[in-house]
Order: C-alpha cells, then sequence, then structure tokens
C-alpha cells in the first residue's frame, strides 16, 4: 500500500471474507515522558552578557569603594590637625557623597559612568589642591595625604567609565601627581625612592583592575556577537522549518484532495461513479476552502481521537476492522492528533488502493483490514493499520508517488513521531503510527 494514488469506486463482488489479521504488538514497558531541552535562545540569555557584565563591575566598584575608604577614616580625624577647618569638611564631603551617590547609581543603574567619571575627574583636581590647602607644613611632614587610600577607587572608576585606553592614561597621569606631591612638604616629604614604591603599589593594583574590566568586557561582547549570531540562525532555522511544515500540509492536502479527485473522475464510467467524483470533488473544494484541520487548535482526548478515526474508517469501508486497547484519559495536542489523524486515513486509502481485494465487496473481499489504536499510561500513542493484501518493497516505492512519503511519514515525523512499515510482497502490509508523549510537537 505504497502508493499517491486513491482508491477507484468500488465495483462490488461475491465471495467470502479472509481471517482477520494478526493482533497488533505488544506496546512498550512505562517510560516517564522526556522532558524537552531548553531552547539555544534561553541557554545564551542566562549566559554572560555585556549588560550583566557592566552591573556586575559597576555595582562591586562602587561596594569596595566604600569599603576601601574605612581605613581613611583614622588619617582623615589626624588631618584636622593641619588642615583648615573648611578644607577639611570640604575634602570629606566632595569624596564621601560622590561615593554615596555613586553606590545609589550602580544599585538603580542610573548614571553610573557619568557619576564615576566625575570622580575620576575630581580625585587629580583633589590631590593637586591638598599642598595648596596646607597651612602647616610642619605638622603635615610625616604624614601622607588621606587622598591615598582612595587612588586605587579613582582607578577603578576611570576603568568602567572610560576606554581602556583613556583608563591607563589616566591611571599613569595621576600616579605621577601623587608621586610628585608626596614628595613635597606639604605631601607628608617622602623621600623620593619610598614615593616611587607608593606610586608602583598603587599602579600594580590600577593595571589589575584595568586588565580585569577590560577582560570581562571582552568575552561579554564574543557572547553578545555569538547570541546574535545565534538569533539570527535560529530565526532562520525557525522559518525554513515553518517552510518545510508548510509544503509537507501542501503536498500532503493535494495529494488527499486533489489529485484523489482527479484519478476518481478519470477512472469514472458509469453514472453512479460520475456523480461520486462530482461529490468527491465538492468535497475537495470545501477541503481546500476550509484546511485548518480536523479537531481545531485545542488539544483532542485521546478517546475523542480513536473515535473520529474510527468513524473515517467506516467511512471509507464497512469492511475495516476497528480495534482498541487501553486508553487512557490524556489530551493529545492537536497538531499530533491531525497529524496522527490524516495519517491513518491516508494508509487506509492506500490499502484499499494497493492492497487488493474489493473493501466494499461484502462477503467477496478476500484482504482483511484493521485498524487499531492502543495507548497505556506513559506509553507510545499507537494507530496501526493491517492488511493481509500483496504487500511491497517499502525501499522500492518511487519517491514521486507522495502518499506514503508525504501523507503519512513526513506528516507524523513533523510532530516528532515514527512511522514504522512493515510488508513484503505477498506478505501484507502492517504501517504503525507512534508518538510519545513528552515529545516536542
Amino acid at each position: 500500500m505504497p502508493g499517491a494514488d486513491v482508491p477507484a469506486p468500488a465495483r462490488p463482488s461475491p465471495g467470502h471474507p479472509a481471517p482477520a489479521p494478526a493482533p497488533p504488538p505488544a506496546p512498550a514497558g512505562p517510560a516517564q515522558p522526556a522532558q524537552p531541552a531548553q531552547p539555544p535562545l534561553l541557554r545564551l540569555r542566562s549566559a554572560l552578557t555585556r549588560s550583566s557584565v557592566e552591573t556586575i563591575v559597576s555595582r562591586s566598584s562602587a561596594g569596595f569603594a566604600v569599603l576601601f575608604a574605612m581605613p581613611a577614616l583614622p588619617s582623615i580625624a589626624a588631618s584636622w590637625g593641619w588642615l583648615p577647618l573648611g578644607w577639611a569638611v570640604g575634602f570629606v564631603l566632595v569624596v564621601f557623597v560622590q561615593l554615596m551617590v555613586i553606590l545609589v547609581a550602580a544599585i538603580a543603574r542610573r548614571g553610573v559612568r557619568a557619576s564615576m567619571a566625575f570622580f575620576a575627574l575630581s580625585y587629580p583636581i583633589l590631590l593637586v589642591l591638598w599642598p595648596l590647602a596646607i597651612t602647616d607644613t610642619a605638622a603635615a611632614r610625616g604624614n601622607q595625604p588621606w587622598l591615598w587610600f582612595l587612588l586605587d577607587v579613582a582607578f577603578a572608576y576611570a576603568a568602567v567609565a572610560f576606554p581602556w585606553r583613556w583608563a591607563a592614561v589616566y591611571s599613569v597621569g595621576v600616579t605621577c601627581v601623587y608621586v610628585f606631591i608626596r614628595t613635597v612638604p606639604a605631601g607628608g616629604s617622602a623621600s623620593v625612592g619610598f614615593a616611587l614604591i607608593d606610586g608602583f603599589y598603587v599602579t600594580l593594583i590600577g593595571a589589575f583592575i584595568l586588565m580585569i574590566v577590560t577582560s570581562l568586557r571582552a568575552a561579554a561582547d564574543r557572547v553578545d556577537a555569538a547570541q546574535v549570531t545565534a538569533t539570527r540562525e535560529y530565526a532562520r532555522a525557525a522559518l525554513n522549518h515553518a517552510s518545510e511544515l508548510e509544503r509537507v500540509k501542501v503536498d500532503a492536502l493535494v495529494h488527499d484532495t486533489v489529485l484523489t479527485t482527479l484519478i476518481t473522475a478519470a477512472r469514472a464510467e458509469s453514472v453512479d461513479e460520475r456523480r461520486r467524483a462530482v461529490t468527491l470533488a465538492q468535497n475537495s473544494l470545501d477541503t481546500l476552502q476550509h484546511s485548518a484541520g480536523v479537531f481545531g487548535p485545542t488539544a483532542v482526548p485521546l478517546a475523542q481521537f480513536a473515535e473520529r478515526l474510527a468513524d473515517a474508517a467506516r467511512l471509507l469501508s464497512s469492511r475495516i476492522d476497528y480495534s482498541t486497547g487501553p486508553l487512557d484519559e490524556r489530551l493529545l495536542p492537536a497538531p499530533v492528533a491531525e497529524a496522527l489523524y490524516s495519517a491513518g486515513v491516508q494508509a487506509l486509502i492506500n490499502s484499499l488502493q494497493h492492497a487488493g481485494g474489493d473493501a466494499t465487496a461484502g462477503a467477496g473481499d478476500t484482504v482483511s483490514r484493521t485498524l487499531s489504536v492502543h495507548s497505556e499510561s506513559f506509553d507510545d500513542v499507537t494507530v496501526q493499520v493491517a492488511d493481509t493484501g500483496v504487500g511491497f518493497m517499502a525501499d522500492a516505492v518511487p519517491p514521486a508517488r507522495l502518499g506514503l512519503r508525504v501523507s503519512v511519514r513526513e506528516r507524523v515525523h513533523m510532530v516528532g513521531g515514527v512511522v514504522e512499515v512493515l510488508s513484503m510482497p505477498g506478505g501484507g502490509t502492517s504501517i504503525v503510527l507512534s508518538w510519545r508523549p513528552g515529545t516536542p510537537s
């Protein structure tokens, strides 16, 4: 029963029915429904992206800046002995108010770069103003400016707010300013060697911070680029899949309606046969105009699906035996029910056309045909169409024949089902359509 052709008008003849075919094979043992894999786009969206990196870097920098400012509190208290009150309060307010503003901005994800850039630019200005604010250089001798504790904070903010090249230039330039101020009396009168060691230490930390931020951003940019590429490929694949689904639907629809009508009309000889051809043509037009499906868009109870398939078998021929195995109360997705129903009907039509015998001949039919639907909890839903007809070699079916390839195989494969064809010349045919719950449809 391989063909793309459809049954010719039946001609009655006397005879006796052949024995019923063997019962369908027992269903497989129980298995838990498979869980669908996570879509690739969801996996990509959960990965590290540039936006998430910016959020992590900005919030961690703002939080650690507050912690790095805590060790400066004893030096701030000591500096009030040689700083005028106005300058002392001004330095504290400018620094700590900005730190709090940046922390709030990082949490709210608003104005983070602007606030960090403002701090990074104001920090060297504070360094330059420090010697100008000192009035008692003798008291300041031997004490480093408490702004030193925030040097790495300024480097971190520059790494976040500026491009990496400008951040590197900023780190070197601010370090040079600090080293110079550290050697003057207002900056503690440190030796050049000691000031250079301080400068080298903070430069290493600044370079490390800049390297981490730049590396994270580069990795995130690669992830973003991969996500854009994957999105385009996924959209292209979805379009191709939709086109393939539509092709299979159109091929099957044309085969089941247009070709059926044309072949029936070509073979019509008697008046009754011509009337049947006209009726079939009208039904085909209705099918083409209302091709949304048999079951509609909602899920279909398994028992209702089996009943509709049995009704279709009775309409095709009263000589088709129908049986059901255990049917649970599960719901079949509408695309699955539509595919199994259409493929099962087409398998019956192929049997009526190609298996031999005459399904409308009453006792004269020499070929037995059986339709069975069965399922158990967590098992495959199985539809089996079997006959005791002439059989065929499945591998020898020409590709141009659409009945088995498109109307049966591709229909079921498109919803994640499996089609098994068991046939041999002279040995009858059994076509088993199965679909497992949990399979993407």
